[in-house]
């Protein structure tokens, strides 16, 4: 007897709240991994609300996320984002330095351009709120309109290139991948609220993301958060959250892959002092 089984990509039926298995990403480099809500459209209740997501800035204008995150407030024509800023901050007590929590220094309201494959681009325009976003296309780019106030000395990463990339898949548990998040539902109550995590199972599928099962797990909130990659004395962009995918019998955490697709996307930017940035 055949039957069909039914995939849902970004269900998250479980309980947990912040990336497991992970460790406080109190490094500078991960300043510039943010926080923001943008317009999203609840189907269900058939009105609009604020959807909260991550992304990853690689200057103070441009910033990398998941396609899905913005998807919504490009179709209602709804531009305008909160960008949050935070960093871990430090007390001394009795001549320890001790960690005492992470909190939002910056939260910045600001409109934007979004930039898609343009297959999905294409799809977004004649579908509107009904399209179904696959994992090979989750990926985006935002533009601000005009630079993010960001500290001078704040670290922005590298995207990993064309070249490096087609090197890396075969072998790409050797370049170290791990995820950075920061999660809303956390907010600022924990000292922990942006962790990082080493995965140790990571595949790429040839429909072209990567799927891993890991021990460290995603959990709601982490769309669009940075997957990076250690190429030498760097880490790299090379990924970004869509999300969990779920059949009956298992599940995965699936990560949108900065392949060619970016470069798609880059073309499209006519701003040319951003286009070295996505795809070299």
């Amino acid at each position: 007897m055949k039957f069909a089984v039914l995939v849902v990509v970004t269900l998250f039926s479980l309980s947990t709240f912040a990336l497991s298995n992970a460790v406080p990403a109190v490094e500078s480099q991960f300043d510039s991994t943010v926080f923001y809500s943008v317009t999203q459209y609840d189907e269900s209740a058939k009105e609009e609300g604020l959807g909260f997501c991550n992304g990853q800035l690689i200057s103070p204008r441009v910033m990398v996320t998941a396609a899905h995150c913005v998807a919504h407030a490009f179709v209602l024509k709804k531009p305008t984002l909160e960008i949050q800023l935070g960093e871990y901050l430090y007390r001394d007590r009795n001549g320890e330095i001790v960690r005492i929590g992470y909190a939002y220094k910056k939260k910045e309201i600001i409109d934007a351009d979004f930039y898609f494959i343009t297959s999905l681009k294409n799809k977004l325009i004649s579908q509107g709120l009904r399209t179904r976003l696959g994992p090979n296309d989750d990926i985006a780019v935002v533009v601000f309109k005009r630079d993010l106030e960001v500290k001078p000395e704040m670290q922005f990463p590298q995207v990993v290139t064309q070249a490096e990339l087609k090197g890396l898949l075969p072998r790409l548990m050797q370049y170290r991948p791990q995820v950075v998040t920061v999660n809303p539902f956390e907010e600022i109550r924990t000292n922990d609220t942006r962790r990082r995590a080493l995965l140790d199972k990571v595949s790429f599928n040839s429909g072209g993301h990567l799927e891993s099962k890991s021990i460290a797990r995603l959990a709601p909130g982490d769309s669009g958060g940075p997957l990076f990659i250690q190429i030498g004395d760097q880490l790299k962009l090379a990924a970004v959250v869509k999300g969990r995918a779920e059949t009956i019998f298992s599940n995965w955490d699936v990560y949108g892959l900065l392949d060619n697709k970016i470069c798609d996307i880059f073309r499209q930017i006519s701003d040319k002092s951003i286009q070295p940035q996505l795809c070299i």
